[in-house]
Parts: C-alpha cells; structure tokens; sequence
C-alpha cells in the first residue's frame, strides 16, 4: 500500500493542475465523477472483494435526474440492488473539485459526492489531458487474468500505441492495458484513479448539498463524522499534528498500563496504531532517524523518558520532510512529456538515493550528528547490550557524515532493517539474530519499488538498454571534423537537401555562397566559397580606420 511520502506527492500534482487551471481561467475547476464497474476486481471463491461502496447519506437521486447511458459491461457488473448504483445511471453535476489527503487515504471530491481511496501496492493517481483520457477509454478489451471468461469480465482499456514509448521495454505491437477504476472529469484535465491489480478500494461519501472546500479541512463536521468512517485511522502527522500526539500521549499511557510488549516497528505497521501515514519504509526509516532498534518492545520504549521524548519530538520532524519544497521538486514533480504514462526517471532516482534511508538498501549515509548518537549510546559495538550504560570513549567523525552497511533480518509480518551492532536484551523474546543477505532496491529493474513514480503503467515505458541499442540509427561517436587546410576562411563543407531548402529559403541578396546541387535528394555536393556581397548602405565598422 502506497505510504503517507507517495499520497503527498499525488496530493501536490492534483493542486498543482486545479491552481494552474484557477489561473488561466480565474474561475476553480469544476468536475464530475465517471466510475467504471467493468474494471473492479471480483475477489475469489476462498476470498472475496469490494471495491466499492457507498454511504448515500442525504442524497436522493431526484438532485440528479438526468438519465446517463450505462455500458453493459458495468450493468452487468454493478447489481442493481446494490447501495449506490446510481453513481452509473446518473449524470452526476459537476461542482467545484477538491481534494484532501489522511494517512493513507486520498480524497476527492465533486459536486453532491467525495471518493475515498484505500489504495493497494499497485493503485495510483494521474493527471492526464481530457483527450488523452476520452480516447483512452473509447475501447476496452478483456484483461489480463490467464481465466479467458473473468478476464471477459475484468475489463481494461487499451491504450493507443502512441503512449508506448520509443526504446521502451513495452514494444509497439503489444498491448498496452491500463485499469481504470473512477475518474474526475474536468473542462481540460482528468484525475485518473487506475490499478494494475485491481485492489483498490473506493468509497463514495454523498451529500444533499454539494461539496464545497472546507468540507475537505481537519475539523470539518464531514471530515469527523463521515469522510473517512469507512476505515477510521488516527490523526494525521502534518494536517492533524496536535491531535496526532494527544494520540501518541494516550497510547503510551495504555502500553504503560497493560505492559504490552509487541515489537515498535509491529506497531508502527498496524492500521490502527497512531502511526498514521507510515508503512513498512517509513517505519524503518524513522526508527533509523531515532537511532531505536526495531525490536524494540513497546513497553522498553514507553517507559524510558529520554527515549520515548526522542522518538515523540522527531515523528512530526520526519513526517514534515515528504511535504517539503525539497521534495516536492525533486520527487513530486509530473514528468515532462505529453505521455501521460512516460516513467519518470528524475522522480525515482531522486526518491532511492534521497529519500529512502534503511529500508532495502545496502548502505547509508549516517549524518555527523546522529553517527555520534549511535556511537555514544554503543549501539555499533557487537560486545555491548542495548540498554546498559557505554563507558566507552567515543571518537567524534570529522566528516559531515558516515557510510554504514545496512543488516537485514526476515520476519514474516514486517522485515527488519537497521545498522544496529549492539546485541538486544534477554528480555525480547521477539528479537531477530539471523541476519540474510539482500539485494539493494536500486537494482529491481523493472519491478515496481519504491516512490510516487514507481508503478507498473509507467515503468512499462521505462528505456530498456537493449531495445535502445537495437533502434539506435547510424554509427556511434560524433562525426569527424573537417580537415583544416591552413588557408584562410571556412573550409569546404557538404551539403544535404534539407540544408539546401534552407539555402533556397534566403532571399538572394542574402546569400554569400552559390552552390550546385545532385538531383539525388541526399547525395553530398561540394560547395565552393564565393564573394560575399557588398552591403547597400554604408555600416558602421566601414567608417572605422
């Protein structure tokens, strides 16, 4: 599931694209939703899913009247007694378009409805120009599911061979399927919610009345009661920080009373823990920031002051970094192309190297500062017992920072990464010893990772090396240099016909050499240096002496 770092970065793209939108036309974007029932996933006979579902609310359907014509593959899909289905046999008005991030989950909304998505490890966000998104869907096809008659009923929309793109490990002729799961259609842009599996949830909150901004803002009596009631979390860490550690104060309080002992980083992975936002990266990677041992109980961590002060003061530090300038520009930035679905590689490598510290990676930079921490409290010292004092002296870095590998235990839940040496106390009964070899995230290839770019759309246009070098035209290296003479002015040079269109182009009193051309079009002609004309009227440096 996508984490707090990769929703921030759909929340600034869909902004982006509404202000940019306010600016050109001085007027907020207004967009209504389309749902697309032929593409949601059906679950198994051993285990079922539901995409969708609804909380009417207020709403009656006479708000909206008009008719809409439904494809018969989402009739077919969609059951008629199911709550909400008039998301399909209504036109829904279209009203002013907003959107609002907690945690894990991403809000939209739209005239009388909001969706809320729970995103799946494949589930992601686009903003795409209306007409690529209108002949993007103008044909589905069946999909992908090796069963021929589900895969006649998960549909999937196939997209134009022009979104392949040249070099791409897609190659022309293959079919390029995209799922397409609700989109908010606006004047010129679309907001895409797609998923390559198919597992992402969605969740339509209706209202008598439309929705307007503040309906979209901690505090909200729509944000508290309704919103986000179909998978209730704890308070988020940007838009929520009080409430966030009020929530953080309450559940060190239960753990010092009931003695729970289950693992920080188990914690931080449960849903409805207060880690709101965070996942099995960012966990890692802010137990790293506050030099804490995963296995670390919960109890050990609650009932030490000086630890617990730590890890309560650096949250809301952490969390601030996936919604800064700097991260913005160098991860949350839309790619530059007309390609909807081109990768983009500045995002990702940016992400990997910059913003992902412990988690699947084989190294890491330790700052000055947070070197000395670890090395102060001796967790690099092998002989020495998390918890016990270290007396021994600890010889401060001259550098502004430190490469230390990373060591990687296998758990079944949640994997441990951390650059801890010490060894854990007797009393973590949970505490993993077995240390396994790994690979570094940076080399997946072509297997989603990490990073609001890394989806498997996109990574299908990602440049495979082999195809580009089969495609390359011509000889490699740069052209030789023409050969010098030692004699004054250009030396002779060749021609080609599009440098002959060019020459031909120029009115004739402009021109300052004569050439002769083959009527081959691509045959190179000598050109011989002719006498530049004189000017009509006198210049300045001709006055000069």
């Amino acid at each position: 599931m996508p984490e707090f770092q990769v929703l921030s970065a759909f929340l600034r793209r869909i902004k982006r694209a509404l202000k940019r939108r306010f600016k050109k036309t001085g007027r907020w974007p207004q967009g209504y939703f389309l749902f697309f029932p032929r593409t949601w996933a059906e679950g198994t006979a051993r285990k079922a899913h539901k995409t969708f579902s609804a909380d009417v609310g207020d709403y009656v359907e006479t708000l909206e009247p008009m008719p809409a014509k439904v494809c018969e593959y989402d009739d077919r899909k969609f059951p008629k007694n199911r709550p909400g289905r008039y998301v399909i046999t209504q036109q829904l008005k279209p009203g002013p378009v907003n959107v609002a991030v907690r945690g894990k989950h991403i809000a939209l909304s739209a005239g009388h409805h909001a969706v809320v998505c729970r995103f799946a490890l494949e589930g992601s966000i686009l903003v795409m120009d209306r007409r690529d998104f209108d002949e993007l869907v103008a044909e589905c096809v069946p999909g992908n599911n090796p069963n021929k008659n589900k895969a006649a009923r998960l549909r999937s929309f196939l997209a134009p061979e022009r979104f392949i793109e040249p070099g791409a490990r897609l190659k022309e002729g293959e079919d390029f399927k995209i799922n397409i799961l609700a989109a908010v259609v606006m004047e010129e842009e679309v907001i895409v919610v797609m998923d390559y599996s198919r597992m992402t949830q969605i969740h339509v909150v209706s209202s008598a009345r439309m929705f307007e901004k503040e309906d979209l803002r901690p505090g909200s009596q729509i944000w508290r009661d309704r919103l986000w009631a179909k998978w209730p979390s704890a308070p988020d860490w940007v838009f929520e920080t009080d409430d966030a550690l009020a929530g953080l104060d309450q559940w060190r309080d239960t753990v010092l009373q009931t003695q729970r002992r289950m693992a920080i980083l188990d914690v931080l992975n449960q849903a409805d823990s207060f880690a709101s936002g965070l996942g099995q990266q960012m966990a890692s990677d802010l137990l790293f920031e506050c030099a804490i041992h995963p296995d670390m109980p919960s109890f050990d961590l609650c009932s030490h002051d000086g630890l617990y002060a730590r890890f309560r003061a650096h949250i809301p530090v952490f969390m601030r970094t996936f919604v800064s300038d700097r991260y913005f520009e160098r991860c949350g930035l839309a790619s530059n192309s007309l390609n909807p679905f081109y990768f983009n590689d500045y995002s990702d490598n940016n992400f990997i190297r910059g913003f992902v510290k412990v988690y699947r990676k084989i190294e890491v930079r330790v700052p000055a500062a947070l070197y000395h921490l670890y090395q102060s409290e001796g967790l690099f010292d092998s002989d020495h017992t998390i918890g016990l004092p270290y007396l021994a002296p600890c010889e401060p870095t001259t550098r502004m920072f430190k490469v230390v590998p990373v060591r990687f235990f296998e758990d079944s839940a949640n994997n441990r990464y951390h650059i801890i040496k010490a060894m854990p106390p007797d009393s973590w009964e949970s505490a993993h010893t077995v240390e396994s070899p790994f690979e570094d995230v940076s080399n997946a290839g072509f297997q989603s990772t990490l990073g609001p770019a890394s989806f498997v759309e996109p990574l299908r246009n990602k440049l495979d090396p082999d195809e580009v070098a089969r495609l390359r035209v011509g000889k490699r290296g740069r052209p030789p240099k023409p050969k010098r003479t030692g004699k004054p002015g250009r030396p002779k040079s060749t021609l080609t016909l599009r440098v002959k269109q060019r020459i031909e182009a120029i009115p004739r009193s402009l021109k300052r050499h004569t050439a002769t051309f083959d009527e081959k079009e691509n045959d190179p002609i000598e050109v011989e240096e002719g006498l530049t004309p004189q000017p009509r009227y006198h210049t300045r440096s001709s006055h000069r002496v």
